[in-house]
């Protein structure tokens, strides 16, 4: 069974939070500086590095439980059950290598691949069973 889904890509608009607390951060930085505070200048510098530090943990993590969510959903979607998916992306290229998933259809345990076709577009192929 090969069907084609549509897979929404993350957005970064979370990352608007830790950005805005890194901009007050040089504010805070430079508004300590003119006025001698070094209360305000050193708050300003820690504010900054939460907020950068912030920005990349976000990055790495939400990004991640985003993708592996929509993939889930899109093979719930399609009558599978407890997807589970390979541990890591890789780049073939230009383009994400295919992404290897297991989950239950119909009751029995069924493996295939998620290819990207592009954009928001992947297909799901089912392989076919092993003969033991």
């Amino acid at each position: 069974m090969n069907e084609i889904v549509a897979i929404e890509p993350w957005s970064p608009w979370p990352l608007a939070f830790p950005a805005i607390i890194a901009f007050v951060g040089v504010l805070a930085s430079l508004v300590g500086t003119r006025f001698h505070s070094k209360t305000m200048r050193e708050s300003g510098y820690v504010a900054f590095l939460v907020g950068v530090l912030a920005a990349a943990m976000m990055t790495w993590s939400l990004s991640g439980m985003w993708d592996s969510g929509r993939r889930a959903d899109a093979l719930i979607d399609l009558g599978y059950e407890s997807p589970t998916f390979s541990g890591s992306i890789n780049l073939a290229g230009d383009r994400l290598a295919p992404i290897a998933w297991q989950a239950v259809h119909d009751g029995e345990r069924v493996r295939g691949v998620l290819r990207p076709l592009g954009g928001d577009r992947w297909e799901v192929a089912q392989l076919a069973p092993r003969s033991e």
